[in-house]
């Protein structure tokens, strides 16, 4: 029984231990969960519980026409509380989208933003949310991730932000379509926190490593599916194709399609959707009008802006590439949990199925660390392609996401079999092609494209998004400094179907070296260099010319001969946007070249001038709108919350941010803390337990 007892007064300094550690997340259980408070909520601390400052509704309005889309998107925010508030919170944008307008409305007050470089906006939102003043502060804080803050809301009082952005739709495999994000997976941040956290006039559930200096801007809190049911958004779509459409597809919603004339009308069913997954939608053009070439044009500033598409040559259905190197990684840490990690194993046990006895092949499997199955890439034997399933089959989400150090083994890997197996020794080269296989959940991106950048040689990198809301920025951008190509897989039912479609692109000659000549008229041109095509993807080319252009001229090689094809430019279909998107694409092969040459602030000075010229949100531009007449009494104090995002959908990875403490240390220093108090705690135990019995027999 004294053993009992000491074991129970053990157990009870443990919990006391583990209390002291998480602070407030204790305190917070006691005032109520806050996952039973509504997903989107910015949540006030009151006394006997949480008050939510809702978030009552998101819209978004989507005019397409041609080639390019124009999003609405409107959200609103009540503030139920008698405090006064400043909101914050991040919300999630397609990867290549061109945000161009901002503007917050309170009651019966509209305020427009106004664009300026990114610091000065900042000092000014401080400054007029220090006087008492309603104001607004959007940033990019990655291109597919920005942050919005709202100063001085009052108690009762609704606020309405207005944000519109315009991307270029995708064309693959004969169909158009649009992601639309509606949340966001966490990010995992690498790296080692300071000694001593700077002051920040925002934080999230993360704090700022020596390697992801913003995480405090990139990990707002978020919550789980009972709240999640309660965050709802309206949709209202309106689609011009120029072209009759085959059908429409979401294949993740349920949706109803009208027509009035040339436009087609989209909703989904039931008016709203949850936000807690990505909304895509697709179309096909009736069989006699898929488009060959496509040829948009806007004028803005006196300089013509174009936008032009073109597809690739087809080839012979029986060319195929030869003896290949296929190295896949598989993320198996703990945002994959669920039904990620099941399509992440149904992808890799598909690519496994299309290897050939000539071809070779090794996985890689990571989370905190990193394994391969094979020291060495093995000959696709059946014995080696069991092993191989196995292997994947065991695989359990959890740990870390550390990225970069699977991904260096894989292309140095890959290179040294490569060297190994060269001309001196008489033998055919294979193609070496990494598949890579993952939700992309990381903060570090720009490291991660500078190993992209160094490692990759003459390989391929293709990657694979996985789950309900991956970070599409991060795949599309790894996969464009891999010269290869980005696949998103959205749900178990559409695994064998993309990964058959990816796979029957990659075992295809590409049209190469490809080389773009305008006639008529000097063009800056973007991308540059421009990447590789693969079967059934458009070459989609942004162009500025000094004058109207007379056509322009596509050269590249194709199964080994020259090819090339002529498109007259004259008199395009006018697009809205055109140049916005055209200055988008500029800034990001700025930010390529930065990251090519280490370097990421290279083009600073260049990217502030496109952004005001062209009222753009970038890296360092930004938008502030400020009310002019001052609201808050100068002696009453001002609450910042952070907005909840909603958890992706059949994720089963722990909400970050919502109930954890939000100290100087950080949540990762908490924990470390707290297994150092437990530790502490069961070393004291022992000694009680044990170190009596000892004593006396030394004596």
């Amino acid at each position: 029984m004294q053993n009992v007892g000491r074991l129970v007064t053990a157990l009870v300094l443990v919990l006391s231990c583990c209390a002291m550690a998480f602070g407030d997340g204790f305190e917070e259980a006691h005032y109520g969960s806050l996952d039973e408070v509504g997903t989107g909520s910015l949540l006030i601390r009151q006394q006997g519980g949480y008050q939510p400052f809702l978030r009552s509704r998101a819209e978004f309005d989507v005019e397409v026409s041609g080639l390019v889309s124009q999003v609405t998107l409107r959200q609103e925010f009540i503030n139920p509380s008698q405090e006064w508030v400043e909101a914050v919170y991040v919300l999630p944008l397609p990867e290549d989208s061109a945000v161009n307008a901002m503007r917050l409305r309170i009651g019966e007050r509209v305020i427009e933003g106004e664009i300026m470089e990114k610091q000065e906006a900042r000092r000014i939102y401080t400054q007029a949310k220090a006087q008492g003043k309603r104001a607004g502060l959007l940033q990019q804080q990655r291109p597919n991730l920005f942050s919005t803050q709202v100063a001085n809301i009052g108690p009762g009082e609704t606020v309405a932000v207005e944000l519109r952005f315009l991307q270029t739709l995708h064309f693959l495999q004969g169909a158009f379509s649009l992601r639309l994000p509606m949340t966001l997976t966490p990010r995992y941040i690498p790296g080692t926190p300071p000694q001593e956290t700077p002051p920040q006039d925002v934080r999230g559930w993360a704090f700022a490593t020596d390697q992801v200096r913003d995480a405090h801007l990139i990990s707002p809190p978020q919550t789980h599916q009972a709240a999640a049911e309660q965050m709802l958004a309206s949709l209202q779509i309106r689609v011009n194709a120029g072209f009759d459409v085959e059908g429409f597809d979401a294949p993740y919603h349920a949706i109803q399609v009208g027509r009035s004339g040339r436009e087609y009308q989209i909703r989904p069913h039931g008016q709203t959707v949850p936000m807690d997954r990505d909304f895509v939608l697709s179309w096909k053009p009736v069989a006699r009008q898929a488009p060959v070439a496509a040829y948009f044009s806007e004028q803005v500033s006196g300089r013509d802006h174009g936008l032009i598409m073109v597809m690739p040559p087809a080839p012979s259905a029986a060319l195929q590439i030869g003896p290949r190197e296929l190295i896949l990684i598989i993320d198996s840490s703990g945002s994959m949990s669920g039904q990620s990690m099941v399509q992440a194993k149904q992808a890799v046990q598909m690519a496994l199925g299309r290897l050939r006895p000539q071809d070779r092949f090794n996985v890689i499997d990571f989370d905190s660390g990193y394994r391969t199955l094979f020291p060495r890439p093995a000959a696709a034997t059946p014995g080696a392609l069991r092993r191989a399933s196995f292997f994947v089959e065991g695989l359990t989400a959890d740990g870390g996401t550390e990225m970069l150090a699977p991904l260096q083994a894989a292309l140095s890997q890959a290179q040294t079999e490569m060297e190994d197996r060269g001309e001196d020794k008489g033998e055919t080269v294979p193609v070496t092609q990494v598949v890579f296989i993952t939700d992309g959940s990381v903060g570090n991106e720009q490291a991660l494209f500078e190993l992209i950048h160094q490692r990759i040689g003459d390989k391929r990198l293709y990657t694979v998004g996985i789950g309900s809301a991956p970070n599409g920025y991060f795949m599309r951008k790894a996969a464009e400094f891999g010269r290869g190509t980005y696949t998103y897989i959205g749900s178990t039912d559409e695994v064998q179907t993309r990964m058959a479609e990816l796979f029957g692109r990659i075992e295809k000659p590409a049209l190469t070296q490809i080389e773009i000549q305008v006639q008529g008229a000097a063009a800056e041109v973007y991308p540059q260099p421009v990447p590789d095509l693969f079967l059934g993807e458009p070459l989609l080319i942004k162009a500025r010319f000094d004058q109207a252009p007379g056509g322009v001229v596509i050269k590249g090689r194709f199964q080994g001969q020259p090819w090339q094809t002529a498109l007259t430019l004259q008199a395009g279909d006018q697009g809205e946007g055109i140049a916005t998107l055209w200055a988008r694409a500029k800034v990001a092969n700025l930010q390529d070249d930065g990251v090519r040459q280490g370097n990421g602030s290279l083009h600073r000075q260049a990217i502030i001038a496109l952004g005001i010229e062209h009222r753009l949100v970038t890296p360092y531009t930004s938008f502030v709108a400020v009310d002019k007449t001052p609201v808050r009494p100068q002696d009453t104090a001002l609450h910042q919350e952070q907005v909840a995002n909603p958890m992706p959908a059949g994720s089963q990875q722990s909400a970050p941010g919502v109930g954890y403490p939000r100290t100087a240390l950080g949540l990762q220093w908490h924990m470390l803390i707290g297994l150092l108090l437990l530790g502490a705690a069961l070393l004291l135990w022992q000694r009680t337990e044990f170190g009596g019995g000892c004593d006396a027999d030394l004596a």
